[in-house]
């Protein structure tokens, strides 16, 4: 149930995202975001054991870069299902990633795995008509939200066993002068002003949700199942989130794919059940 819950909750988080961008511009919208995960959180929270360039670095790259680039994809239009499925693909970089930093050797299953990935994201593309064409830059937009994800994913690593609670909410006190300052430049203090004092309610709601439920709620039952549960039984439930957000997207703001570009979302849910599943996959066949 725990995490049933914690998907739903993730799967939702692009649903809700939406509705508060209707009304307040993405950094905007993602530094109330941020502000709201760090206070009043961190008057009861320790900060995370670990060294400071590395919170800072994960609060830089998770906590602002990640979703200041998602967040401006929805804003671009691109659709909520795509783009919580194509943010997984935070997977097939932090392998990158991990394999240059840390110097790991790449899995064969893996390198299949981005080959198919890749292949489906040219089906969405090519397969796209007038009604379910998809923005470049929001295209370019989430691309830049996963790899930020994976950056993310090394600092987590180099700092091996943290409080996510705490690292999340100090993360979020580092990442929310970043969103403030990149909202003035790039949205200005008149789209600011209008869009807060024209506002409602609904969008300060959809801020919280991202904020608590998707944020706080979601990491530490996250945390808490893989600290009571083999990884390899919790860590394939990721694979739900964009099932949740293709669903109920299309439910909510019927969302439409071309019947290409569906075997375009499938081609990418085949690349990430490959790349969770590999070695069970070839010992089947063996």
């Amino acid at each position: 149930l725990a995490a049933l819950l914690t998907i739903i909750v993730w799967g939702l988080n692009f649903l809700i995202s939406k509705i508060g961008l209707a009304e307040l511009p993405p950094l905007l919208f993602g530094g109330i975001r941020v502000f709201m995960v760090a206070f009043p959180a961190i008057f009861f929270l320790k900060p995370p054991k670990a060294p400071w360039k590395l919170i800072i670095a994960y609060g830089t790259t998770i906590n602002f870069l990640q979703f200041a680039f998602m967040l401006s994809s929805l804003a671009f239009g691109l659709s909520g299902g795509l783009t919580s499925l194509l943010m997984q693909m935070q997977a097939f970089f932090t392998i990158i990633f991990a394999a240059l930093y840390f110097k790991e050797k790449i899995p064969l299953g893996s390198l299949i795995a981005i080959f198919i990935a890749f292949l489906g994201i040219t089906l969405l593309i090519q397969g796209a008509n007038t009604e379910t064409v998809i923005p470049f830059l929001g295209l370019i937009c989430v691309v830049g939200a996963a790899i930020s994800w994976a950056c993310g994913n090394i600092t987590i690593k180099l700092m091996r066993e943290v409080n996510m609670v705490s690292l999340v909410v100090w993360g979020g006190l580092i990442s929310t002068p970043m969103f403030m300052l990149a909202s003035y430049i790039f949205e200005g203090p008149e789209r600011i002003a209008s869009s807060l004092s024209n506002a409602s309610i609904n969008a300060y709601i959809a801020a919280a949700y991202s904020a608590y439920m998707s944020n706080l709620v979601g990491y530490v039952l996250w945390g808490r199942l893989l600290a009571t549960r083999p990884v390899n039984l919790i860590a394939p439930l990721t694979l739900l989130v964009p099932i949740v957000g293709i669903i109920s997207n299309a439910i909510a703001f019927h969302e439409k794919l071309s019947v290409i570009q569906w075997f375009g979302v499938i081609t990418v849910m085949l690349a990430l059940i490959i790349n969770v599943f590999w070695l069970k996959i070839v010992k089947f066949f063996k």
